[in-house]
């Protein structure tokens, strides 16, 4: 692996300007099957007895609040119950709006309450739309100070995308829809932001299931935020083909979120052959039309990352006697190195994260990589690890403010059974975690108070397809996606969105009729950095807050309808 990596550079110089050249795609890139949606018998269903978490506030610390969003269990009383979630949200100035596959959820975002709950299918058919099948990205515009979202349409060949009239999620909203992939699946879309234009990159299958390549989805800004309705008329898409032309343009194209009116058109991807992350511009657009952009005719520039290979899947307690128990020692699955989040431009400089393994550390274990490159030249500024020797870390998310904070949260999970802080769970169940940063005047992150523990997962042997007790059937699938969002309402504010694991679907959990598997569940904190105490004071109150988040818990109370 090693060695790839320091081809990479020279070779993406010297095939640059070559029409094609003999590569393979990373296998796990172009298996449909591995990252394929798997939906749950729609006779697994039970009601949420135990209700939702209250919402845990607190003005005196960084986490000023938090509360559990959307579970498993909520998709199921939708007959909308799928494995994975794809965790998404955005914060506005009054709301944050949360999807996943199957629900989707309106909070005030002051006090946690609930808005309104609803399957994806009914709120898409609410703003006009006939069928969704998941795959849902949200972010809020805060020029326009309106909402976008994002998903398959009725066909997963066509992205449909909603603009909301105002600031309100709960108020009205229009739409239109385009052909992202004919015949096939316009897979895992993207989305971003900048002042010229919305930027949706999707990963194309053909009916088979085989890879064909990516697309880049340029829309003028104005013609979703600035028209009567919505309209794609404009759009520019950019195809890369697979295998006909292995340009490698990266997989899973991430357009570049940027408030500055400089800096537009950058876009991130993971490399498709090499254990390394790339980077272009689209050049010649405005915020009117993009029918004239362009884009470079080779490679992608690479960064030359430090060394990374595939990261495993992640470790969990495991207190069942074996051979269960070894079955179960590393189920949960950390997924790829694809960004799997937003990625932002601040003064100049782009952030993103990817899941790796460090190559050459001599450990095993799942890390978060944040990356920051110069948005001009691409050179790589800052990059490094968030992990340990005794964890995986994985699933991470990304967002800076205005001032170069910076927030990125993650999964951590690991074998441990002991109970250092006292909060009754196993310290290696997976946790929703998350760190702060500030960016130093030379573009180094540095990291501001410690790590920070929001939700413990209230079981350690995670998985799902299978009852509770028994060895994991199939593919333990995860994620496939986190997200932190800047508060457009304060300077220092963030939200973020984190999954974490559900306690067994069975009566001894209050859910009479549940088949007995674990269930996923959502998390959802507000940060105030500008408040972050030292790491001493820190790390008293995230152990009090743990107790506090133990003993609050509330019936659900009856959801609105669209």
């Amino acid at each position: 692996m090693k060695t790839k990596y320091l081809l990479a550079g020279a070779l993406g110089a010297l095939l640059a300007s070559s029409a094609a050249h003999a590569l393979d795609a990373k296998p796990y890139f172009i298996d449909k099957s591995y990252w394929g949606p798997t939906i749950r018998p729609a006779t697994d269903v039970s009601l949420d007895m135990n209700g939702l978490t209250a919402p845990i506030i607190n003005s005196a610390s960084p986490v000023f609040i938090q509360w559990e969003g959307i579970s498993q269990y909520d998709g199921a009383r939708f007959a909308r119950n799928f494995i994975p979630p794809d965790t998404i949200g955005a914060v506005g100035m009054t709301q944050y709006f949360e999807a996943t596959n199957g629900a989707y959820a309106i909070y005030n975002k002051s006090t946690g309450a609930l808005q309104s709950m609803v399957s994806d299918v009914a709120w898409w058919a609410s703003v006009g739309k006939t069928g969704a099948n998941g795959d849902t990205r949200v972010m809020y515009n805060a020029d326009a100070k309106r909402w976008i979202v994002m998903s398959f349409a009725a066909s997963v060949a066509n992205l449909q995308i909603a603009i909301s009239d105002t600031d309100d999620a709960m108020g009205g909203w229009k739409t239109t829809q385009f052909t992202g992939f004919a015949g096939g699946t316009a897979d895992y879309p993207t989305l971003a932001l900048d002042k010229n234009a919305v930027y949706i990159g999707t990963n194309n299958f053909n009916a088979s299931g085989n890879f064909r390549g990516t697309t880049l989805n340029v829309i003028p800004i104005d013609s979703l935020f600035n028209n009567s309705t919505p309209t794609v008329t404009n759009m520019k898409q950019f195809t890369t083909a697979y295998p006909a032309t292995t340009i490698d343009k990266g997989f899973a194209q991430q357009g570049v979120n940027s408030s500055s009116a400089g800096s537009t058109g950058h876009v991130v991807a993971a490399s498709l052959f090499w254990e390394d992350n790339v980077a272009f511009d689209v050049n010649g657009l405005t915020s009117s039309d993009a029918t004239g952009a362009t884009v470079p005719a080779g490679d992608a520039t690479y960064l030359n990352m430090d060394p990374f290979v595939f990261a495993g899947n992640a470790r969990q307690p495991n207190p069942l006697p074996a051979p269960i128990g070894s079955i179960y020692a590393r189920t949960v699955t950390t997924g790829d190195e694809r960004i799997s989040s937003s990625a932002y431009e601040v003064g100049g400089r782009i952030y993103m994260v990817n899941t790796v393994n460090s190559d050459g550390d001599g450990l095993d274990y799942a890390q978060v990589r944040y990356t920051i490159i110069d948005a001009n030249t691409k050179a790589i500024i800052d990059q490094g690890n968030i992990g340990d020797a005794t964890h995986d870390y994985w699933e991470g998310a990304i967002a800076v403010n205005a001032l170069g904070q910076v927030v990125i949260t993650y999964n951590r999970s690991g074998s441990e059974t002991t109970d250092a802080n006292g909060d009754g769970l196993a310290d290696g169940n997976i946790s929703v975690m998350a760190q702060v940063f500030k960016t130093s005047a030379a573009g180094k992150l540095v990291k501001v108070g410690s790590e920070m523990l929001l939700k413990v997962s209230p079981t350690s042997t995670y998985h799902n397809g299978s009852v509770d007790g028994a060895p994991p059937a199939g593919r333990q699938r995860w994620g496939d996606y986190a997200q932190v969002s800047v508060d457009p309402g304060t300077n220092h504010g963030f939200y973020l969105i984190g999954e974490f694991a559900r306690e067994p679907n069975n009566a001894a959990n209050g859910h009479p009729g549940g088949t007995g598997g674990t269930r996923w569940g959502t998390w959802i904190a507000g940060l105030n950095v500008g408040s972050v105490p030292e790491p001493a004071s820190w790390a008293m109150m995230i152990t009090g807050f743990g107790f506090i988040g133990g003993a609050m818990r509330r019936q659900r109370k009856s959801v609105a309808t669209a």
